[in-house]
């Protein structure tokens, strides 16, 4: 149980399938597929799902360019005006840049810790054929 865990989190952190490892999870740039085209494993569940990816980009975008700005602004190597700008501009910019990962790694989030609606994912689909 914990390895599938495991696996879904790395799968989801890749950009693949929790169940099939398949790629094609974005119909375009910003698009998540509503399931996986290669094993049918739902990826968006409901109106709201997927916002569990907004705190995870916020969270990259905070501790990743943010902090390291504002440390450069109080140890004196940016002036106030320059860290604004830049942790502005980042602001910005790094949640479309990371928007992919931080998507799916959410699908990869949700199927590890309910690790079950791996298999009742499928056997759903496949009760309604």
């Amino acid at each position: 149980m914990a390895g599938n865990r495991i696996r879904s989190l790395l799968r989801g952190l890749k950009g693949q399938c929790p169940r099939c490892q398949g790629r094609d999870l974005f119909q375009s740039r910003y698009r998540l597929r509503p399931e996986c085209p290669h094993c049918g494993l739902p990826l968006e569940q409901e109106d709201g799902w997927s916002l569990g990816a907004i705190p995870i980009n916020y969270a990259l975008t905070c501790l990743f360019w943010i902090l390291p700005v504002g440390l450069l602004f109080l140890t004196g190597i940016l002036s106030l005006t320059t860290a604004l700008v830049l942790a502005g501009l980042g602001a910005v910019a790094i949640p479309f840049l990371t928007y992919r990962v931080t998507k799916s790694l959410w699908v990869g989030i949700y199927y590890a810790v309910l690790p079950h609606e791996l298999d009742s994912a499928g056997q759903k689909k496949r009760g309604a054929r």
